[in-house]
């Protein structure tokens, strides 16, 4: 097999830039023309502020949610990093990635049931974190929110820029800053209630995408045309460019290193994922009724994404090495930079596959950077400004902070993108340590939303204490393995599995020993009480924070009052005015029954599943696909990309079939002049 490294420009510099910049001033204009329909259609005559987009989109239905998900979570390591485990491990690198990743979605769903349940006022997740255990915990929250914003932003500059570089020779420097500044550029112009269209646009050029190379390699494509075909090359690639899993087979699930690499990716991206105000926003930014639903036709939605990627491409770039198409061996920086995904793309449509590659990572590149960008700002709007600087401060101020706040966040992630190039730190890197660096965090947080008893100082020192132990036990391990510290050896799968493991383990021990230890202080309050005059399902703001001693505690319970013991650190979240404020108990205890248990079996069934029994029995039975059992897989592919297109594509459609309907009768009405607008 050559060793020279394969070169994959096969598109100009001119042309990297006129994709990138055509396609953000496209979207841009997009948002423009969006923001003027809301503006003049919608319910909302504006909608440009933070807190509107979370509390007016609280009407955002099942199939748009669902969509959102797939979009933001379908970021460029997705796309990327499936195809270089598949390429890597054989058939088991896409069903460990979608396994793990199908898990956090999941349990993301009970976490929003919570939050609908108890928080539905809070904005951001610390602002969960400063109603329940007060503002020391507070800071801390802000600042791991803040972090995890540009570390995993980062991981998606690395990933999308190392794309349009190889694929076009463009300039990856001007990339970073570009990149942000197109992000920054359309979310300030069009409105953030826009970037929900943006995300559906989005994920119809992804669908697009992966029905083309999926068709092409399967049905058309003359080396390989189906899958009994791509089972023969694979096979016979065993001899000279072996798999890294039981005899170098790439039919086979059984791989110790893919099992090692699966568990550091899920370890990395369920830290990534709960002290990432991204992913909170979905589950904020829902109707109570509904969240939960969307959050499980998300997760089944999702899954279909690096499932199909991972099968289709990354099995076609180590099928088709050393043919005409692929002629030479990708190298492991190339690899590691996870340019797999492309290298088939060109192998299987050229130029064209080059062209769809760089649009099908510019759009997930730009879905998911303005989702972390709208987080960064949302903290700094309210996690700093309105919590400390200015607490009064007014829905215009608020706005113009939230702009301010998208300006540095883009500023910082393209410097610091920069500066993790500029020492060759690489997407790879970046998944492999995402768990150590933010997994002490993780199950505090988790702990804050889903067990009450959770006391103040243990969400307070519990992550502090995971990120120190898990820095040290990476160095410590990556020093034994490799005696040496540098970018290379930290990379190590097994040394960063260790620190993954010891920031989240110490983590989740320490939040609950200190729980023990030091509880909190509690006090009796009346939270809500029902209305004489309401509705049973209905309830109005009583008496808040008032605290009660026996006597009182037996004429609240006479009155209907909801009287619970409360944290003595916690804050109120007061509603900014214009801000509908919605009550804590925003669910009727029959819609919080019916909520929870879709959650939890949704969460333990699709475990089971993903996570345990498929992967599993597949890993530990050594089984070596045949080709009748590659030629189903490759069918239930096919299947599952389909159903992720309806939930994702026509659902949505359909949910705002009569919304869209009205606006088109108001345009035509406006056009013929028939009838005067409302708004006018």
């Amino acid at each position: 097999m050559p060793t020279e490294v394969a070169n994959l420009q096969v598109l100009s510099p001119s042309d990297g830039y006129g994709i990138v910049v055509g396609l953000g001033v496209a979207f841009t204009l997009i948002m423009i023309v969006l923001s003027l329909i809301q503006n003049r259609y919608g319910a909302h005559n504006t909608f440009k502020s933070t807190e509107e987009f979370n509390a007016a989109s609280r009407s955002v239905k099942p199939g748009m949610i669902a969509a959102g998900i797939v979009s933001s979570w379908t970021h460029a390591s997705t796309l990327l990093t499936s195809c270089t485990l598949a390429y890597s491990y054989g058939v088991g690198g896409g069903l460990w990635y979608g396994a793990v990743g199908t898990f956090q979605t999941l349990f993301f769903a009970v976490a929003a049931f919570k939050i609908k349940e108890k928080s539905n006022n809070a904005h951001t997740f610390p602002e969960i974190v400063l109603q329940k255990h007060g503002k020391i915990a507070h800071m801390v929250y802000t600042f791991f929110g803040l972090v995890t914003n540009l570390i995993n932003g980062s991981a998606l500059m690395a990933g999308g820029c190392a794309v349009f570089s190889a694929l076009t020779g463009m300039n990856i420097w001007a990339a970073y800053w570009i990149l942000p500044a197109i992000v920054t550029a359309y979310i300030v112009v069009g409105g953030l209630r826009a970037t929900f269209i943006c995300d559906y646009l989005h994920t119809i050029f992804l669908y697009v995408c992966i029905f083309c190379f999926m068709f092409k390699a399967f049905s058309t494509d003359p080396t390989i045309g189906s899958p009994a075909e791509l089972w023969r090359l694979l096979k016979a690639q065993e001899a000279t460019l072996p798999a890294d899993s039981y005899n170098g087979s790439y039919m086979t699930v059984n791989s110790r290193d893919g099992l090692v690499t699966a568990a550091t990716i899920f370890l990395g991206g369920f830290s990534g994922v709960w002290t990432d105000q991204a992913y909170w926003q979905r589950a904020i930014a829902s109707q109570p009724a509904t969240a939960v639903k969307g959050y499980v036709l998300g997760s089944l939605a999702w899954y279909a994404i690096p499932f199909a990627m991972s099968t289709t491409l990354g099995l076609t770039a180590a099928a088709l090495t050393g043919t005409p198409l692929i002629p030479v061996q990708l190298s492991s920086e190339q690899v590691s930079a996870g340019l797999v995904g492309p290298a088939a793309a060109i192998a299987l449509l050229g130029k064209a596959g080059a062209g769809l590659m760089v649009v099908l990572v510019f759009m997930a590149a730009t879905s998911s950077t303005s989702a972390e960008s709208i987080a960064a700002s949302s903290l700094i709007t309210f996690d700093i400004y309105k919590a400390y600087i200015n607490p009064k401060a007014t829905t215009r101020a608020l706005f113009w902070v939230s702009v301010l706040g998208l300006v540095l966040y883009g500023i910082f992630l393209a410097a610091i993108s920069c500066i993790f190039h500029s020492v060759g730190i690489s997407l790879n890197w970046l998944i492999k340590i995402l768990g150590c660096l933010l997994g002490g965090g993780t199950i505090p947080m988790v702990m804050v939303v889903l067990w009450d008893r959770t006391s103040t100082f243990a969400v307070i020192v519990s992550p502090m204490i995971g990120l120190a132990s898990g820095l040290a036990s990476w160095m410590v391990a990556t020093k034994m393995r490799s005696g040496v510290i540098n970018i290379t050896t930290t990379s190590n799968a097994w040394s960063s599995l260790t620190g993954d493991c010891v920031s989240l383990g110490m983590g989740g021990l320490c939040v609950i020993l200190f729980t023990f230890l030091v509880p909190n202080k509690k006090k009796l309050v009346v939270v809500e009480a029902r209305s004489s005059e309401a509705s049973p399902d209905k309830f109005t703001v009583g008496a808040k924070n008032t605290e009660l001693d026996a006597e009182g505690l037996g004429e609240a319970e006479k009155d209907g009052s909801n009287v619970v013991e409360e944290n003595a650190a916690a804050q109120d979240l007061k509603p900014i005015g214009g801000e509908e404020y919605v009550p804590v108990e925003a669910l009727t205890k029959e819609e919080a029954k019916s909520q929870q248990k879709l959650a939890l079996v949704s969460l333990i069934v699709g475990a089971l599943i993903f996570m345990i029994l498929i992967p599993f029995t597949l890993y530990g039975s050594k089984y070596n696909f045949s080709v009748k059992f590659f030629t189903g897989f490759v069918a239930v592919v096919f299947i599952w990309i389909w159903v992720s297109c309806v939930i994702c594509v026509f659902m949505p459609l359909w949910e705002s079939r009569k919304d869209m309907w009205y606006i088109v009768k108001a345009m035509y009405r406006d056009a013929t002049r028939s009838k005067i607008h409302h708004t006018e």
